[in-house]
């Protein structure tokens, strides 16, 4: 290869990592260690431009701000498309039946992964100690230390957000992907993201992968969790159009004592809590599993950022102090669904209560910035103060126990036995 194709080819397989002197020898031992092919390319010095040689020779020489601060930047700017409209009330109002639990759990956006996941091997040597389908985010532990990172990889609800509002769909990736790994006791510390958009040359286009980005900027400064790396996927199109604005966002944490971990699950005789706002508004259906199955592909959602940081930051604070035993993240299916995978997690079912004029909007619609948590009744007064102190509304919603998942709405009830709910659940891709 020339000096030329070296400095600009593109590969997936190649990474730069910068290393003080002293850890080059460790480092090296690593590398042989796994194998990896490695070469010194290079030292950093006291000069404002970057050189190149090849045979001795310069081929290259540039200042380092052109390929950074004065880059060029390419200027895009757009025009909203206005959101459809949908009459969402009527579905909101409609009763919260278990047949409509038992068709969002079957639903291919929501049921069981393992035929997916079972095919590949997601262990990470011995360190893996949460795979996938048993939280909300893998946990790793790190050895020589009681520390363990927690990884998720989160999209709101797959794309159907972007369709409507770029900019939600944007920070609600990021908060959905915080909570996640907050939900396994870890803090968030860092997001990567992947922009998965059509043509930004289209008034369209340029409009919402702008107000996508400016979404996941404001999600993460609320967090305040840096965007450490990201990359975009554009001009993803067919003749019949672009495909849905689609933001995903990949969120590490930091647990730093693995026994604090908090499993997805919950204990018979546990206190069931819902933090975030208890919402039933008929907008929470918007871009929601149930009214897409439905066919209603409007709306306008709507999400409180602050608020919903305040419960990605509130979780990991009360695992280290032993308030929470069992939590969960409401994402795609809403609460209902979200019940349903804890009693199918934990194998013991519970009986919740739901007070609300819109049954369907309470259990199935869908907003970022809510979790369900459980915690031992006789702590009930220190968790509630630590989340008034924290400024975190929140709701008790019941009791963990028996072999049925039962939910009171009003005079109605839904309920559905164990058997019932993993049959629906692990329904086969």
């Amino acid at each position: 290869m020339t000096a030329y194709e070296v400095l600009l080819s593109e590969s997936q397989e190649r990474m730069m990592v910068v290393l003080r002197p002293d850890a080059v020898a460790a480092a090296r031992a690593i590398f042989d260690r796994y194998e990896l092919a490695t070469a010194e390319i290079g030292r950093i010095v006291d000069d404002p431009a970057i050189t190149c040689t090849a045979g001795g020779e310069v081929v290259c020489r540039v200042p380092g701000r052109a390929l950074a601060d004065d880059a060029p930047r390419y200027a895009i700017s757009g025009s909203p498309r206005s959101s459809e409209a949908a009459d969402l009330a009527p579905l909101a109002a409609e009763p919260a039946s278990a047949s409509v639990l038992l068709e969002l759990l079957a639903a291919p956006n929501i049921r069981d992964r393992k035929p997916v996941w079972r095919r590949y091997d997601h262990m990470n040597g011995t360190n893996t100690l949460v795979g996938p389908g048993a939280g909300d985010a893998a946990l790793l532990r790190v050895k020589g230390t009681s520390a363990a990172l927690a990884l998720a990889l989160d999209g709101p609800g797959p794309a159907r957000l972007g369709a409507l509002d770029p900019y939600l769909a944007g920070a609600s990736a990021v908060l959905e992907g915080a909570l996640n790994v907050a939900c396994t006791g870890a803090t968030p510390i860092g997001v990567t993201d992947c922009l998965n958009f059509g043509s930004p040359e289209t008034d369209l286009g340029a409009w919402q992968l702008e107000r996508a980005i400016d979404g996941i900027a404001d999600a993460c400064r609320a967090l305040d969790v840096p965007v450490v790396s990201g990359n975009v996927s554009l001009y993803n199109e067919t003749p019949d159009g672009p495909i849905l604005p689609t933001p995903v966002v990949g969120t590490v944490g930091l647990l730093e004592d693995r026994r604090r971990a908090v499993r997805m699950a919950w204990a018979a005789d546990e206190d069931i809590w819902l933090l975030g706002a208890a919402a039933d508004d008929a907008e929470l259906l918007a871009g929601s599993e149930l009214a897409w199955r439905r066919g209603l592909r409007g709306g306008r959602p709507a999400l409180d950022i602050v608020a919903a940081s305040r419960v990605a930051w509130i979780v990991p604070r009360l695992a280290r102090h032993g308030l929470v035993r069992g939590a969960h993240d409401c994402s795609t299916g809403g609460l209902g669904v979200a019940l349903a995978r804890m009693a199918i997690a934990s194998g013991v079912g519970a009986q919740v209560t739901v007070p609300t004029a819109r049954p369907s909007a309470a259990l199935f619609g869908e907003r970022a910035g809510r979790a369900i948590v459980t915690t031992d009744p006789e702590r009930r007064n220190e968790l509630v103060a630590a989340l008034d102190a924290a400024g975190v509304a929140a709701e008790r919603l019941g009791t963990a126990g028996g072999k049925t998942l039962t939910i009171l709405v009003n005079s109605d009830q839904l309920a559905v036995d164990l058997p019932g709910l993993r049959e629906a659940w692990r329904t086969a891709l």
